[in-house]
């Protein structure tokens, strides 16, 4: 999903960010830098990282149960998953505009 959305996001960043447009096709931008839809963007970006996590918490409770119930090949498999996970919301630094400088 969050593919197919890339590029009106790409076109959203560079509407927040005139410097970004200018720097991609040499011209200047009379527009000026506007904050609010910089934190809009981060909040749509907020709400694929929650529903990202989200999902793959219900994943990984069900590969678990298939591990417990079916096989013990998928314990290592769910095992890896979940520790690359906790790097993820909750898990990790600041999040939004001052997360990058």
């Amino acid at each position: 999903m969050f593919a197919n959305y890339t590029s009106s996001l790409s076109r959203y960043l560079a509407s927040a960010d005139p410097d970004l447009l200018a720097s991609n096709d040499g011209s200047t931008s009379a527009t000026k830098h506007d904050p609010a839809k910089l934190d809009k963007l981060f909040s749509i970006l907020q709400q694929y990282e929650d529903h990202f996590s989200r999902h793959l918490k219900i994943l990984l409770d069900a590969l678990n149960y298939l591990a417990a119930t079916e096989t013990v090949v998928f314990l290592g498999l769910c095992a890896r998953l979940s520790m690359a996970n906790e790097g993820g919301a909750g898990g990790g630094g600041e999040v939004g505009p001052g997360a990058y400088g």
